[in-house]
Order: C-alpha cells, then sequence, then structure tokens
C-alpha cells in the first residue's frame, strides 16, 4: 500500500554538546521554524543530549551519536550508551548492532583537507556494515551539506561561496552512488539519506565573526522526506521507534530544498492492483511492472536500474519494465543534484 504520511526531517545535526554552537532549544527552535517534523542530532561521542529526546511543539527529537575517530565517521542510532571511537571501523560497527542499533556511513567520499575542514574519508568501502549483515537496516550519508560546500572550497572563492552557498554544492559524488548502487545490487540492502551536517561554525572574517551557516538555513537544504503508513505517534518512544523503522527500510527520499521542496512525490510500480512504492520488494513473476514518477515540478528526472539511466524526462515517466532491478529516481534542477529516492526492488 502507498503511505499515508510524509513527514519532512533532518539528520546529522550537532549542537554544543560537541562541536556546534547552538543549543538544544535553539536548534529545536530553528528546526521547527524551518518546517520540519523530526531531527536526529548526532554530537561526536556523546549522548549528552538525549534528556531532549521526544515531542517538542510538533517536532520530534531523536538523539544518536556520532562515532569520530580521525577518520572513518559513523552516524550511531537507537542507542542507549556511547559506543568507543577508538575501535576499528568494523568492530565499533559490529558494538553498535550488539547493543541493538543500526547506523550510517557519514560523508564517505571525502577527499579534500583544506583550511576549513579536514579529510573525513571512509578509507576501507570493504566495510559496509556489520560482519552479520542479513536482514540489519545499514545507510549510506550518500550527500552531506557541509562536507559538499568545504570540498568545493578554496581562498579564492570562500567569501563568494559564503554569501552565494549553493555555488558550493555539487551532489553526490559518482563514487558515492557508484557503491550505493553495487551494494543494492548484490543484495546488501543499503538507504540512502541526505545529511545537513550542522555545526553552525563560528569563523572569523576581515570584517568581524560570520556564522557558517546558521542552522536555520542548513535546515532547508537537504530535507528527509520519510514514507509512513500512518501519523506519527504521540508517545515519543513509538513515534521514534517508527521514524528508525521507516529510515532503516528505505522509505524515504531526499531533495535539496534550496531549489524547491518536494512534500509529495510519486515513485511507484505497478501490476493491476499490486501497487509498490519507495523501499518495497516487488517481482515480475506475475508479469511486466508499469513505474510511474511525478516529482510535481519540471525538473529534469531519471529512472536508474541497476546504476544506469534507463530513461528519462521532464517532471514525470511512465516505464514498463520486465527485469528484475534495483530501480531509483533522479531529479535535478538547472543541472544541479536535487532529488534522490531509494529504490524500488524488483525481483525476477
Amino acid at each position: 500500500m502507498p503511505p499515508s504520511c510524509i513527514y519532512p526531517g533532518a539528520i546529522h545535526i550537532h549542537t554544543t554538546y560537541s562541536d556546534g554552537t547552538g543549543t538544544f532549544p535553539e536548534v529545536i527552535a530553528a528546526a521547527r521554524d524551518a518546517g520540519l517534523r523530526w531531527i536526529i542530532v548526532t554530537d561526536h561521542d556523546t549522548l549528552a543530549g538525549l534528556p531532549y529526546a521526544g515531542w517538542h511543539d510538533g517536532l520530534l527529537v531523536l538523539v544518536g551519536h556520532e562515532i569520530t575517530p580521525p577518520r572513518n565517521h559513523f552516524l550511531a542510532l537507537n542507542l542507549r550508551e556511547v559506543i568507543s571511537h577508538t575501535l576499528p571501523p568494523q568492530a565499533f560497527i559490529d558494538a553498535v548492532y550488539a547493543r541493538g542499533g543500526f547506523g550510517i556511513i557519514a560523508h564517505p567520499d571525502e577527499r579534500i583537507r583544506n583550511e576549513f575542514k579536514d579529510c573525513y574519508r571512509w578509507d576501507d568501502w570493504t566495510v559496509d556494515g556489520p560482519t552479520q549483515r542479513t536482514g540489519r537496516p545499514v545507510g549510506l550519508e550518500l550527500w552531506n551539506v557541509m562536507s559538499d560546500w568545504g570540498e568545493n572550497l578554496t581562498r579564492r572563492n570562500r567569501y563568494p561561496h559564503f554569501f552565494l552557498p549553493a555555488l558550493g554544492l555539487s551532489g553526490p559524488t559518482p563514487a558515492t552512488l557508484a557503491w550505493w548502487d553495487r551494494l543494492n545490487i548484490v543484495g546488501r540492502r543499503t538507504f540512502g539519506i541526505g545529511g545537513v551536517d550542522a555545526h553552525a561554525f563560528k569563523r572569523l572574517a576581515p570584517w568581524g565573526e560570520i556564522e557558517v551557516f546558521p542552522y536555520r538555513w542548513l535546515f532547508g537544504t537537504l530535507t528527509n522526506y520519510l514514507l509512513l503508513d500512518r501519523p506519527l505517534h504521540d508517545d515519543p518512544e513509538v513515534a521514534t521507534q517508527q521514524v528508525y523503522a521507516a529510515l532503516g527500510a528505505g522509505r524515504s527520499y531526499f531533495v535539496n530544498r534550496l531549489d524547491g521542496a518536494a512534500p509529495s512525490i510519486i515513485f511507484t510500480a505497478r501490476r493491476g492492483n499490486q501497487l509498490y512504492t519507495i523501499g518495497d520488494t516487488a517481482s515480475i513473476r506475475d508479469g511486466p511492472l508499469l513505474i510511474e514518477a511525478d516529482v510535481g515540478r519540471n525538473a529534469y528526472i531519471r529512472l536508474i536500474a541497476d546504476g544506469e539511466v534507463l530513461t528519462s524526462g521532464v517532471r514525470r515517466i511512465r516505464q514498463s519494465v520486465d527485469a528484475g532491478a534495483v530501480y531509483r529516481l533522479e531529479g535535478y534542477v538547472g543541472g544541479k543534484s536535487w532529488l534522490f529516492t531509494n529504490p524500488i526492488y524488483v525481483e525476477d
């Protein structure tokens, strides 16, 4: 059945409990002002923000933590204890899952070290989840706002990119998308997200202190839309598990709201009365499927099948498919990355 409720939210946020400059109340106010319904705060190596978890005037706050060794960062979710960043990546991932949590590999394809940022690349791409992976959700941060912006920063462009930050955003790297596709094609199901990596860094400019970038601005960039079968529950614990379950099942898509929101899109596979949507598994055993997409605006969209472009169009796509593959949707506005959905899985 298609989802009946769509909830916008943001992932990968830092507060004053680690290296962010905003308190929890300030972050919550900014998220509510941006129209978000849920956020996941992931301070570095601490769960000090757990007392803030729960509902705040219509905004659900979830608290995880980012495991942050010198490289190989991992967003650890659904835990009540901190996992040591001194463990090697495979060991700390296994520790997360052994304690009932799950997680997301953060900004995997960083390559640049400059005056704004260090390089926090995920070094070993053969480490892509827990050792025992079957049936366990694993995520990949396909696009990270602050990482992307920092990767494109130079001494020459730093002020233009500060005042016109969209100039410094290029979208997921081809290597990251290719890795994501490979994992899903071989059955290592991996959900994709867009992360803001919000810190609201304070930096000195020739004219004084500046903020790079405010939480409110960042919450208007990469937005993850969760697809739920029923509204988020009033009980915060139940609602939290609804969010984690939808994320883990890949029932989401994300867009860069700087180029337009997408509060409701169509991306389905249909055969007669059988209807499948983002995160679902279908089969062509009983005949071909009709894939339909409509993103609600005149964006250029591409239907990707097993990592290759199957067809494309403006705003809408209708395509009959008779082969098993991992099908997902990408959208572009003005030639720039805008929308990425999690896949519909079609089995032979």
